[in-house]
């Protein structure tokens, strides 16, 4: 089965049901699918080579679904694009794939032109509205012209056949995901069809997903949680929920009791900002079932008021990474209580092993490095052989995360070997962000790390050593973080020191720094957001 099945088999089984919602407009599965297929055509029509790369820079909308299934349905490979990216770093992205064609939303509409403009490999670009590339041999042509309007009367349109696939889904290339990664250059992961089919069906199968199942979609698309919301509700014939308005949270919710949703999931930010921001508590949200949290680890305690406030809903704290597909392990909600704190046992089909160094497995108790093996696990990095082999080996995945397993099995997760720090959600690299400091032609030294933050789950610190005769303050730092890294990369928390206390190798001592046992310090401050 490849991803594309997943939409043909629902459209097949529940053609009348809706598959996408988002605002006032529905769409549903045999829309979706018509639509997917007609923009499919159309992208086989432009005689692109085999394994051609598609750009996705869409925000949450039936735009993005459309997109994402008709790249797969005309055999090609998606690479969804960080919407909160400028356009270097996007530019970047897009010529690191080398990708020949840009399916990209109005609202990019001014950066088009820098990431499109010589030596660009974008050869094609679709949008939902007309804008200017910027080149005249280079025009957008407009999806309303390819796929027309899908949410007219449906009731002439074919329904598809669905015949399930004999063998399992094709170890091939089927998206390319971006993140960071511990050099600071962007990482691009490569799932398989297999990596991507196998994941989606192990969720849906845990959590329980039926087609009465429906979703709040809050997390982007392009991130790899969000993609997993996507793809699992398709895969049970659900419906996701589209709601990019996060930012006022009321909204949301509001959002959630009008659409009657079964599902709510978020990374820790999300439910600090609902359990202390807003009428979360106080609402009865009858429809709703459970809960879904990964994206970095959420307090305990955080935990115990979702439950309070919550105490017939499920609650599963899950783990995982991109390069895992993303989902690794899932804490069943009935053990919540006491394994409070824990990550949880493997996903269906899915082997978990806390190892030594050498790779052999721990005993119970001991502290490792979590190992990942199954049909989840990455095809590798794109073009990054390096950084490949440092995290894939004969097929196991080491995360970098260190952990160790109690006597039934249930792995709890003691810190991290690599400096990438998870803010919000966001995996953000502590190299790049140290990078950019050094830039300034104020600042001598500096290091980056993450402190517990009970909103972000981990916040980022910058410890700054300025030249006496160019001293800095806490904005003046913050703004030139600002002027060369996504918003979320800025430090939260920002210190200044005399100098950083150094381990006889020369390295920076990172451990007295957190620990508060470095040389006097000038000023420390936390920045508002």
């Amino acid at each position: 089965m490849r991803v594309f099945d997943l939409l043909v088999r629902s459209a097949a089984m529940s053609p009348d049901a809706t598959a996408i919602a988002h605002h006032e407009r529905n769409m549903t599965y045999r829309q979706l699918y018509q639509a997917s297929v007609a923009l499919g055509r159309h992208l086989k029509e432009l005689s692109l080579p085999e394994g051609t790369r598609i750009g996705l820079l869409f925000e949450n909308s039936v735009e993005y679904a459309v997109s994402f299934f008709a790249i797969f349905q005309a055999g090609y490979i998606a690479v969804p694009m960080d919407t909160s990216l400028d356009a270097d770093s996007l530019r970047y992205l897009l010529t690191d794939c080398e990708a020949r064609v840009l399916i990209a939303g109005f609202r990019f509409r001014k950066i088009l032109p820098a990431l499109v403009s010589d030596g660009s490999t974008i050869e094609h670009v679709i949008s939902d509205r007309h804008m200017s590339t910027g080149r005249n041999d280079l025009q957008v042509e407009l999806m309303g012209d390819i796929i027309g309007s899908p949410e007219e009367d449906a009731a002439g349109m074919e329904v598809p056949e669905f015949i399930p696939p004999e063998t399992d889904s094709p170890a091939e290339l089927a998206a390319i995901f971006y993140t960071s990664g511990s050099t600071g250059t962007p990482k691009g992961v490569m799932l398989s069809h297999r990596n991507l089919v196998s994941n989606t069906l192990a969720t849906v199968e845990y959590l329980k997903l039926t087609g009465s199942d429906s979703v709040i979609v809050i997390l982007p698309f392009y991130y790899i949680y969000g993609n997993s919301l996507l793809l699992t509700h398709i895969a049970c014939g659900g419906r996701a929920v589209i709601d990019n308005r996060f930012m006022y949270p009321e909204v949301v919710l509001d959002t959630m009791e009008e659409k009657a949703v079964t599902g709510f999931s978020g990374v820790p930010s999300n439910f600090m900002i609902l359990l202390s921001s807003s009428t979360f508590t106080k609402r009865k949200l009858p429809s709703l079932r459970y809960f879904t949290q990964a994206g970095g680890a959420m307090a305990p305690e955080i935990i115990r008021r979702l439950m309070s406030a919550f105490p017939g809903k499920e609650i599963f704290i899950m783990y995982g990474q991109t390069e895992a597909a993303p989902r690794v392990t899932y804490l069943p909600p009935e053990r919540l209580k006491d394994k409070l704190g824990s990550i949880g046992i493997p996903v269906p089909g899915v082997q978990v092993t806390v190892t030594d160094e050498n790779g052999n497995e721990l005993p119970p108790g001991e502290v490792g490095e979590i190992m990942v093996t199954g049909p989840n696990v990455m095809m590798g990095y794109w073009n990054q052989s390096d950084e490949e082999r440092e995290v894939l080996r004969e097929g196991r995945l080491f995360t970098g995360d260190l952990a160790k397993k109690d006597n039934e099995g249930f792995i709890f997760v003691v810190g991290r070997k690599k400096e990438i720090i998870k803010t919000g959600g966001n995996r953000v690299s502590v190299k790049e962000i140290e990078e950019c400091l050094v830039q300034c032609d104020r600042i001598l030294e500096t290091a980056v790390f993450g402190v517990d933050d009970p909103i972000l789950g981990e916040a980022i610190k910058a410890v700054v050593v300025t030249r006496p005769d160019l001293p800095m303050t806490e904005k003046d730092v913050a703004d030139f973080c600002r002027a060369h890294l996504a918003s979320h990369k800025v430090p939260k928390f920002i210190e200044f020191a005399d100098s950083l206390p150094k381990q006889e190798s020369g390295k920076i001592d990172k451990i007295k720094l957190k620990t508060g046992r470095r040389n006097s310090h000038k000023n420390t401050g936390e920045l508002s957001q």
